[in-house]
Formats: C-alpha cells, sequence, structure tokens
C-alpha cells in the first residue's frame, strides 16, 4: 500500500456512526463542515503536542433539491502533506431514508489531472463503469455500494448498532471497511466540547489501516475527530473546525 492510497483512504474516507434508537433526522438541504488537518508526533501513545503542525484543511458541502443531492468534498493540503497533493472529490445521487445513493463519483488530483477518475454506476443493472487515464472498466456490483463523499455521510442514516461494515469504492477499486465502537467520550476541540462516540475502524487485510473516529452523539451523526498513523510514527488529526449543522455539546 502506498503513501498516497494511505492520505485518500484515511483523510477522506473518514467513517461515521449512528446513536438514536430510530433513524436519524433528514439532513438539512444545504449544509458544510469544514475540518482541520495537523500532523504531529505520538509516543508510547503520549501525544506530543509541541510537534503538532497546522497540514491543511477539509471542506465539505452539501446541497439537496426534490431527494437528488450534490456532495463536494474538498482537501487542500500545506507543509508536509502537500507531498500528496490536493484533491477534489464530487457525488452526485439520490437521497433516500436509508442514505445516499450515489450515481457519479469523481475524483480530480489537482497535482496529477491525468490520474482523475469517474465513476457511474447502474443500480437496476449493478455496473460500474469506471474512466481512468483514458481507459473505461466496466464492475459488477451486487449490494448497497458507497463512494467516499456518501460514506463520510452514510453513519447519519444508520440505526445504533456496536459494529458495521460497509463497501466503498475508493474509485479504482471496491473496497470493505469495518468499525466496532470502543466508548462515549466528552471530547474538546478548539476550546468546545461535545459528546462523542469513539470508534476504531480498519479495511481487513489492508496493513496499517486502523483509524479511529470521535462522532458527534446529537441529531447529526457527524465526526468531530479522526486521528490515524503514518509510517514512521508521524500522526494526523482531523479536527472539525466550523459547520453550520447544530451539534450536542
Amino acid at each position: 500500500m502506498t503513501n498516497k492510497y494511505k492520505l485518500s483512504k484515511y483523510l477522506l474516507v473518514l467513517i461515521f456512526f449512528s446513536h438514536g434508537l430510530l433513524a436519524a433526522k433528514k439532513l438539512p438541504d444545504n449544509f458544510y463542515i469544514n475540518y482541520e488537518l495537523f500532523q504531529f508526533i505520538k509516543l508510547r501513545n503520549v501525544d506530543i503536542e509541541k510537534t503538532k503542525i497546522s497540514s491543511g484543511e477539509i471542506k465539505l458541502e452539501y446541497k439537496s433539491k426534490k431527494n437528488q443531492y450534490d456532495l463536494n468534498v474538498q482537501l487542500r493540503t500545506k507543509n508536509f502533506l502537500k507531498f500528496y497533493g490536493d484533491k477534489s472529490l464530487n457525488s452526485l445521487g439520490a437521497e433516500t431514508r436509508s442514505g445516499l445513493l450515489f450515481k457519479t463519483f469523481i475524483i480530480n488530483d489537482i497535482k496529477r489531472p491525468k490520474k482523475n477518475i469517474r465513476v457511474v454506476y447502474d443500480r437496476k443493472k449493478d455496473k460500474l463503469q469506471v474512466d481512468y487515464k483514458k481507459k473505461g472498466i466496466e464492475k459488477k456490483f451486487v449490494g448497497n455500494l458507497l463512494d467516499i463523499p456518501t460514506l463520510i455521510l452514510q453513519f447519519h442514516f444508520e440505526k445504533s448498532k456496536s459494529k458495521y461494515s460497509f463497501d466503498f469504492t475508493e474509485g479504482k477499486k471496491i473496497r470493505k471497511i469495518e468499525y466496532k465502537k470502543i466508548k462515549n467520550e466528552n471530547l474538546k476541540i478548539n476550546g468546545k466540547e461535545y459528546i462523542t462516540e469513539l470508534y476504531e475502524g480498519q479495511i481487513p487485510l489492508a496493513k496499517n489501516s486502523k483509524h479511529y473516529v470521535w462522532l458527534s452523539n446529537g441529531i447529526y451523526r457527524i465526526p468531530i475527530k479522526i486521528r490515524f498513523k503514518m509510517n514512521g510514527g508521524l500522526m494526523v488529526d482531523q479536527n472539525l473546525k466550523k459547520t453550520d449543522l447544530k451539534l450536542k455539546k
């Protein structure tokens, strides 16, 4: 697994969970979520705060009209993470009570446009058309398949469970990701305290894929914080900066 793959997988795969006894409240027609990225060193489970360096941001913008959604995720990097480049992800599809069903998924690699990817999913025929480097590949998939942007919000639509398993496309490949709940935790981010649930996530058989997600325990199930480890002991945190969603504090 390359470091480049890890970045897109861990920074953008960002997975979340639901906690209510019933399905979660419908998402607003328009909202945004902004995150800050930080890198730091962690030794023997102790955060070395003096090494914390601002390394970029992730901006998510959601729009919906007549049950058709448009979801955009912008990744902008700096300092050490600039090596991996900036990316823009777009997901278009249908909004349902059980989640967001993507029809088209596009990844624009700002630094390397030759690596742009476009995925079109025909759910009636269970077929995906993947366009990459001027080549088209057709794949068959039966079941509920997510893309990276819809994976970010899917747990908002889920009922409470101790474990979750999802299939998603990262573009060229289809992956399975699994989560298990660790504990409830009060988390302080940017001077604000949030009631959260901590989950551990992992892609089976993928080396160094373990990561952690702190989910808001409120009406809207979005991540407050995500943490993963890179080679050499470098840690990356994705912390909530600002959103117009009303979160439980």
